[in-house]
């Protein structure tokens, strides 16, 4: 189908001429419709068993409840002699492997890297996916195969928040894919590839984890210098989990130079769950994080980006200096979320539930996943924004709600926020530390704290 310009027919009759191709795995490749949000999925296997099996299952799939997540829904089988399915897809949308693989004539990976939207983008592309895969376990759902070349994402580098899903055909009921063994090579679990046990959520988190690591440090997680340079052999161990992971901190021997150094893309939170799913949790499936795990820790590390004014590269708030050109960090404001309760107050001992680096470069938006702790379609709604001037914050509401604003120095303030913008001092000894509660002062709700970090050029 990569030569010249090909026509399907599905089984209404409907003609669709299909252009570039966007992606291909083990079952069959994905073409872009001429003239429509549409794609097509064309399958290796036209066998009459096969195709008997892909109606049955699109059948399947059309009754699911999954109309609010973003999954490219099946429409219609193909007719004879193509075997395979027409779906929804946006325009203009790549598979997230073209931000896995750099073309051969690149000469600088890093320019690559940040040309594709760098690592804020990456982050919350793949927490986006996260979300979603964990939206299907939370309905008792299987994705079987995550890959790079099903995971689909705008072309558009300034987008972070549009993905789809597709190969909806393999879309099953955890209790009913006990025996379903597949997945794309590279990503399987190491109980798929040695026929132990079929697919299931911790199948798809592990294949996940691989896509995440992928895609932040441009390096597989199994295929170390040991595999790349040993028998073919020793690449069917590492993808059994038979071999150590590339970052193993006991066992070096399959450790790699290659990809980004982990320091720079990877938080503390996401490295501790890398090792937990590449580590023990390679032979013992139970002790994998979930996906639930993955889409908190990789929302937390975008969370904690800042921009460099330099480069206009994003990277984490820890680092003195911007990893990618080494401009000094600028000063910034970190904003912690904690609980309050109305006779205790706020639980400043206890490690924050979220953290944001707030710099005068971009405004803050503080959405109901961060407000009201919501997780899915409804947690992407702004509820709060937040402005750096100098060493002074102003501070609105964005959804109507009425907010409060508390100061606990020696002359307290309690101001009500709404959609009008409230101006405060980051540090003063008179108004001392400031809370912006998410709920009324009288009940149990989350707030924001305020620290000013000077920056490393002051």
């Amino acid at each position: 189908m990569t030569g010249a310009k090909k026509r399907v027919v599905d089984v209404l009759g409907h003609v669709y001429e299909l252009e570039k191709e966007l992606g291909r795995g083990g079952q069959g490749a994905v073409f872009a419709v001429k003239n429509g949000n549409l794609a097509v999925k064309v399958l290796f296997d036209r066998s009459p068993v096969r195709r008997t099996h892909l109606r049955k299952q699109l059948t399947q799939v059309r009754k699911l409840d999954i109309e609010k997540l973003p999954i490219a829904r099946p429409l219609e089988i193909l007719n004879p002699p193509h075997l395979g399915y027409v779906m929804e897809l946006l325009t203009d949308m790549v598979p997230i492997s073209k931000l896995i693989n750099a073309p051969k004539n690149v000469d600088c990976l890093v320019e690559w890297y940040l040309e594709g939207g760098g690592l804020r983008r990456r982050l919350l592309l793949l927490a986006r996916c996260a979300e979603t895969l964990a939206q299907l376990h939370g309905k008792g759902l299987v994705y079987t195969d995550p890959s790079p070349n099903n995971i689909f994402v705008s072309s558009d580098v300034n987008d972070h928040k549009i993905i789809r899903l597709i190969d909806a055909d393999n879309l099953h009921y955890e209790s009913s894919s006990s025996s379903i063994n597949l997945y794309t090579p590279g990503h399987g679990a190491p109980e798929l590839v040695t026929g132990k046990f079929g697919a299931n959520t911790l199948t798809d988190a592990h294949a996940f984890a691989v896509i995440a690591f992928q895609t932040l440090s441009l390096v597989h997680p199994l295929m170390g210098n040991m595999v790349n340079e040993g028998e073919p052999e020793l690449e069917t161990q590492a993808l059994e989990g038979k071999l150590p992971w590339i970052d193993e901190p006991e066992d070096n021997s399959n450790s790699t130079t290659q990809g980004f150094p982990r320091d720079i893309v990877l938080s503390p939170n996401l490295k501790e769950l890398c090792q937990r799913c590449f580590g023990s949790g390679l032979r013992e499936p139970t002790k994998r994080p979930g996906i639930g795990e993955w889409r908190e820790k990789l929302y937390s590390a975008a969370d904690f980006t800042i921009h460099c004014p330099e480069c206009n590269s994003t990277y984490y708030a820890n680092k003195k200096s911007c990893p990618w050109c080494n401009y000094p960090r600028p000063t910034y404001v970190q904003v912690r979320i904690q609980r309050w309760e109305p006779l205790q107050g706020c639980f400043r001992e206890q490690k924050p539930l979220q953290g944001f680096a707030l710099t005068s470069s971009e405004s803050l938006i503080l959405t109901s996943r961060v407000v009201s702790s919501r997780t899915g379609t409804d947690s992407h709604n702004p509820n709060i924004e937040l402005v750096l001037e100098g060493e002074n914050i102003k501070v609105r509401s964005l959804n109507g709600q009425c907010f409060w604003l508390t100061s606990e120095g020696t002359q307290r303030v309690e101001k009500e926020m709404q959609d009008r913008w409230i101006r405060f001092p980051v540090q003063s000894e008179r108004y001392g530390s400031w809370l912006l509660h998410f709920g009324n002062l009288d009940s149990p709700h989350r707030l924001a704290t305020f620290t000013l970090v000077s920056g490393e050029n002051v």
